[in-house]
């Protein structure tokens, strides 16, 4: 039953990703770069590498490794975003992402206490997403 919970809480950890590569993927169609356009195109960049690079994962150890690797490379990026409002939901999406890997991390690790703040920590997640969604334009 440990193996399932696990495997279980790998995948949240992936659907989460493809929940933010859905609506983050173009942020404007207008042909002049901005600083917006560039900060979206590059978050969203790095969330569809990952969603990529995971698919078919079904070890445990490899996606989370994987899911560090981006939360560490999420909050680079949300901190070179030139644009104020851009820089706010993805700094808040980098956080919460950072959050729910490390909490998935303990709770694999027999934290119970983590293991249920997976939840609510996925919803933050989500919910970042769409704030990213909404600033980048779609």
């Amino acid at each position: 039953m440990a193996h399932r919970t696990k495997t279980v809480r790998a995948a949240a950890l992936v659907l989460v990703l493809v929940s933010a590569a859905i609506g983050v993927s173009a942020c404007s169609s207008t042909p002049a770069v901005s600083a917006k356009t560039t900060s979206c195109n590059d978050f969203a960049t790095l969330i569809a590498a990952a969603v990529s690079g995971n698919n078919g994962a079904t070890d445990q150890a490899t996606t989370l490794k994987n899911g560090q690797a981006l939360a560490q490379s999420l909050t680079q990026e949300a901190a070179a975003a030139t644009d104020p409002s851009a820089k706010t939901a993805m700094t808040a999406f980098a956080a919460d992402y950072t959050s729910l890997v490390s909490a998935i991390g303990k709770a694999d690790a027999g934290d119970r206490a983590a293991a249920a703040d997976v939840t609510t920590i996925s919803a933050k997640v989500t919910s970042d997403s769409a704030a990213v969604k909404s600033v980048c334009g779609n």
